[in-house]
């Protein structure tokens, strides 16, 4: 079986990952990132990792970031181009499981990690 994203396999089994695409001249990623912001010991407690791609770096929101391929994470996620936003939710097996155009709540990727870990054996 081949893994789904490369790019985020240093993560792999240990922790979801909210990708952050920022587009330029663009006000939805600060919007994104002040709403996670509001709610990092909640995606902290169920091992959220969130990641910016600016231009042609990877940022990390709440920790220290991860020597990471803004390209690769790109490509392996079909991101879309420097211009555009879109946050992407891979999961503990490297699946995308949420896929959006538009800021979201946290509480609706909360819940939708919350459905991934209880789906967990």
């Amino acid at each position: 079986m081949t893994d789904p994203c490369p790019s985020l396999a240093s993560f792999r089994d240990r922790c979801n990952v909210l990708v952050i695409f920022e587009g330029s001249n663009d006000d939805r990623p600060a919007r994104q990132e002040e709403e996670l912001l509001h709610h990092e010991k909640s995606m902290t407690e169920r091992d959220i990792v969130v990641l910016r791609i600016a231009g042609g770096g990877v940022f990390q929101l709440f920790e220290e970031p991860h020597e990471l391929n803004a390209d690769d994470i790109r490509s392996d996620l079909e991101g879309p181009s420097d211009d555009d936003f879109e946050i992407v939710l891979v999961g503990r097996d490297g699946t995308t499981k949420l896929r959006s155009y538009a800021p979201l709540p946290a509480t609706v990727i909360i819940d939708v990690v919350n459905k991934l870990l209880s789906s967990t054996p």
